[in-house]
């Protein structure tokens, strides 16, 4: 086995790791934080021990603070903890978390179990969860005071598609079923002093639709924050979503003028961040505006929210006529589209009179609302979710690459937020608001009347109902659409999507200045994090990146082009191939989460830790099928997130899950890389190559050692980490084992492809090797994977010696790879491989090596393009920015290799750096003169005879000196 480099002498530029982290608001400090926060930090091997206590200060006060583990080393020490802060405290700019005996909150959580229920309690707040029927909350109670009631899990299914009567025709309207969740398992999964969670699980009655609700309450806390995962187990050409959402009842004890309806509005698109929305409230009763005057005494405290006056203090002008006023008694917030919503409501007429429609009317509501009494309190509400955008054209002279990323409504998407036109361009953006997933409605029923019923709809039954079907009842072929349909037919089978509610109990009406800011808690919430500087040091996921370093005028070159394309995506909208084919939906193709996670950490920017987020969720949720015959895998980029009939592990894989889990240690994405480890089997079944060629007769399966495998090894480590449970490392070394032994290494098979048994682990070589390309093998997040995996599995010295041929070589000449395996190999994409170079280079204490990987970087043209410009007038229906012929394949790939290049070996980064056009995949110009082959570098006027055993490296030797040369010359003169 090749010896390793010590650790410490790889990023002596870094910070040294310490025991006191700090960390800070990922924004700026918020006002409030009523559910809590919670956080993840990484820790070095043998830094803490498990059994280790922690403890949080701010401006030297105590915080309370809960923590958990994880994820652990080898060693069993502690890899990552999480930790969560009672509501309202450490609400400063700077928290310091060490070891050491936690602050206790003055109101800790408690919880209760018995046959029948768990109660959670804090302070005066009470949570009852029953353990079986179709209530998820019996009651949430606030000074002994019921405020929300019977909180139930509502499903509309509808029988048919929408009818179209576009044409003039005739119809009627398809049956819609009213479905609940069914409680099947109530699970207390945290009962500390700070904060208590319950997972409950179950399915919608009468159907096979499972859902996972996590409830989370926090010391002191009058909220109750909930989880709703939702997986599609239904029939696509029967089972129309006409409706989804969670609904709870509210008692009243205030009279009809003294009960408040209120919605919160975002900002304006063209206002500036600071702006707060708007607020629209009406009362029950409305006082205001009629033909006698009740005095400013009553309006003022009307409008807002407070007690009025005794109606006996009134003028008799207003009280002897009150009685006769309208009673309003439903209202409803609409946000259809993401541009526009409205706001109706009707009398206590019900049915039988008209909706007044125009009530109010805005761009983006929030999501937030608030139904109660200005004496008897009552439930400030509010539903949120993720969207990610990224979308982007792929160059017509590069067919065979991939588009690059997507937007996300619910499930489908019946309305997107952006223009679409024939111009096929790239665009990014994000916000956890609740009008990016519309179509999405609040609604009130029964607000005249002793209890009112609200339905929070992640899917409004206002819109038409959500249609799974694939686009086209015909497939489109991979030559012009790039679409891989059939075997299988497109299905949505066991795929899902979570959204998020709060309901905060509140003793009387809010001020509009309170309701405001719970408001942007909502939209916004606080999520705190460390210091680039901090995460680098502790060389997370892979470990080969940096902060930004800008030393070199070609190293401040690269940073500079990597933030103006990070401003792109993020600030950005534009117009995409969203109807052909493979060229749509992304997927997460070449791992461009990792990009944008990687992106975050080395910078801290908030933005980017949004748009990661989001990515997250939705490829974790929609692009995966959770249950079924795909289970614990994904589907390959379409028009349709699930229609594409490559079932792929990659996509559905949990390594690359792992940042955002780590950081927030979000439980939801826990449970979903669990569901990551049915890949095992799920690809006996769908063998990736089935389409390609017959199954080989060496072994029940196959797959190709990357991207399949290599995406198994990371569910696998992950579990292990997660566990210290080593029958998922022994499962690794199985296949490490095979490699080792196989002639070819990382190079064996056609194109990596292998023999595989899910019940041993076991890989077969079953030959091929040289028949087709390699190029897929580690670009999907396994070679940052396997970096990270060998130092910790550091007794297979065989595999070790065959990855390091790997990264050595596969950019290496064809002489090179000849003299070490008797036949070369195909090796395309080298700019998205320098990384691996640079790599080997670090691990072989060879210059000359990491030197080639800069040679590729510094004269790759893909993946670098010309400014923004922008394009209006009749080309599009909207003005853009816009980037010719962006591709996220390329803009993701390239960042990660550059960034591990630059972190690697900066000492040899170029004075300058190549910026300029695309003008083709070539790094290089090979001619033949007097048949010999050379390779010409263009850009330094090097040409060097590969048939002479130089290669790219023995070029980047020469490249190195010649820089040091100039450098010496440069510094004498």
């Amino acid at each position: 086995m090749v010896a390793r480099q010590d650790k410490k002498a790889r990023y002596n530029d870094i910070l040294t790791r310490g025991h006191n982290p700090r960390v800070t608001n990922l924004t700026s400090v918020p006002a409030y934080t009523p559910s809590g926060t919670a956080f993840g930090v990484p820790w070095a091997q043998g830094e803490v021990d498990r059994t280790t206590p922690f403890k949080v200060v701010s401006e030297g006060e105590g915080v309370p603070v809960q923590s958990w583990p994880l994820a652990y080393w080898p060693d069993a020490s502690l890899k990552w903890t999480a930790h969560t802060l009672a509501p309202n405290t450490g609400l400063t700019s700077t928290l310091h978390l060490s070891p050491g005996t936690p602050t206790e909150p003055s109101n800790p959580a408690s919880v209760t179990e018995t046959k029948s229920a768990v109660t959670i309690r804090t302070g005066s707040f009470t949570a009852t969860v029953p353990k079986s029927g179709t209530t998820l909350l019996r009651s949430l109670s606030l000074s002994s005071q019921s405020l929300a009631q019977e909180v139930t899990l509502v499903l509309l299914l509808q029988s048919d598609p929408e009818p179209d009567f576009a044409g003039g025709q005739e119809g009627s309207a398809p049956k819609v079923k009213k479905y609940e969740g069914k409680i099947e398992s109530v699970v207390v999964e945290q009962s500390g002093s700070v904060r208590a969670v319950i997972k409950v699980t179950g399915k919608y009655t009468g159907s096979n639709f499972p859902f996972t609700v996590r409830i989370y309450i926090s010391a002191g806390s009058s909220t109750a924050r909930i989880i709703h995962f939702f997986i599609y187990d239904g029939d696509q050409n029967k089972d129309f979503i006409k409706g989804l959402g969670l609904q709870f009842k509210t008692p009243f004890t205030d009279d009809l003028h003294n009960r408040h309806i209120r919605f919160l509005n975002s900002p304006p698109s063209s206002s500036s961040e600071k702006e707060k929305g708007g607020i629209w409230g009406e009362p029950g009763k409305v006082l205001s505006g009629l033909r006698r005057d009740a005095t400013e005494a009553v309006l003022n405290t009307q409008f807002e929210g407070t007690k009025t006056p005794d109606i006996g203090t009134w003028s008799s002008t207003v009280s002897e006529g009150v009685d006769e006023l309208a009673v309003w008694n439903d209202f409803s917030l609409t946000q259809l589209a993401h541009s526009s919503f409205t706001i109706r409501k009707r009398s206590t007429g019900g049915s039988a009179s008209s909706w007044i429609d125009h009530a109010g009317f805005g761009e983006r509501a929030a999501g937030v609302g608030y139904i109660g009494g200005a004496v008897g309190g009552g439930v400030v509400f509010g539903l949120r979710g993720e969207v990610f955008v990224l979308l982007l054209r792929v160059s017509s002279s590069l067919p065979s690459l991939y588009l690059a990323l997507y937007t996300y409504s619910f499930l489908s998407l019946p309305s997107l937020h952006i223009s679409l036109s024939p111009f096929q361009k790239a665009n990014l953006t994000y916000t956890p608001d609740f009008w990016q997933n519309a179509p999405r409605s609040l609604d009130i029923r029964g607000a005249g009347t002793s209890s009112a019923a609200t339905t929070l709809w992640a899917w409004s039954p206002s819109a038409p109902a959500m249609d799974m079907r694939h686009y086209d009842t015909a497939a489109h072929g991979l030559d012009l659409a790039y679409e891989d349909v059939g075997d299988p037919d497109p299905t949505p089978m066991g795929i899902g999507r979570s959204y998020e509610v709060t309901l905060m109990l509140v003793e009387s009406t809010p001020s509009r200045d309170v309701f405001g800011k719970l408001g942007a808690v909502h939209t916004d919430p606080p999520q705190l994090v460390a210091k680039p500087e901090f995460y680098a040091s502790h060389r997370l996921f892979g470990g080969r990146w940096n902060v930004p370093n800008t030393s070199t005028s070609g190293l401040a070159a690269i940073e500079k082009r990597k933030s103006e394309l990070l401003d792109f995506y993020i600030n950005t909208r534009r117009v995409w191939r969203y109807d052909v084919g493979g060229y749509a939906w992304d997927n997460g193709e070449l791992a461009t989460d990792l990009w944008l996670w990687t992106s975050f950490l080395r910078t801290g920017r908030s933005d980017l830790f949004k748009a990661a987020t989001a990515m997250t969720r939705h490829l974790a949720e929609v692009d995966f099928h959770h249950t079924g015959t795909f289970a614990g895998l994904g589907s390959r980029h379409n028009v349709s997130h699930w229609g594409d009939g490559a079932k792929e592990a990659r996509v559905a894989g949990s390594s690359l899950k792992r940042p955002f889990y780590y950081l927030t240690s979000d439980e939801l994405i826990g449970d979903i890389m669990d569901y990551s480890l049915q890949a095992d089997e799920s690809l006996m079944v769908w063998d990736p190559l089935r389409k390609v060629s017959e199954l080989p007769a060496e072994a029940p399966g196959r797959l190709r050692i990357g991207p399949d495998w290599t995406t198994l090894v990371g569910n696998w480590f992950v579990k292990w980490e997660r566990t210290n449970d080593t029958k998922w490392r022994d499962r690794i070394k199985v296949g490490m084992n095979d490699i080792g032994g196989f002639k070819y290494g990382l190079f064996t098979g056609n194109g990596a492809a292998v023999g595989w048994d899910a019940d041993t682990g076991h890989l077969v070589d079953e030959g091929g090797e040289g028949d087709g390309s390699y190029h897929l093998t580690m670009i999907f997040g396994g070679g940052e994977l396997l970096m990270e995996v060998i130092e910790l599995i550091t007794d297979e010295p065989e595999f070790d010696a065959a990855w390091l041929d790997f990264c050595r070589l596969y950019n290496a000449s064809n002489a090179d790879k000849k003299a070490k395996y008797g036949k070369t190999f195909k090796s395309n994409f080298q700019q998205y491989y320098a990384k691996l170079q640079a790599y080997a280079g670090e691990r072989l204490n060879d210059s000359s090596v990491k030197a080639a990987a800069w040679v590729i970087i510094n004269n790759n043209a893909v993946g670098v393009w010309d400014p923004v410009q922008v394009v209006g007038g009749t080309d599009v229906l909207n003005p853009i920015n816009e980037i010719p012929d962006l591709a996220t394949n390329d803009v993701g790939q390239l960042s990660l290799s550059e960034y591990a290049v630059m972190a690697i070996a900066p000492e040899l980064a170029p004075s300058s750096s190549f910026v300029g056009n695309w003008d083709g995949m070539s790094l290089t110009v090979v001619a033949e003169e007097e048949g010999e082959e050379y390779e010409k570098f263009e850009k330094v006027g090097l040409v060097v005879p590969l048939s002479s055993n130089l290669g790219s490296m023995s070029l980047a030797l020469l490249l190195a000196d010649k820089a040091a040369e100039s450098v010496a010359n440069q510094n004498t003169g």
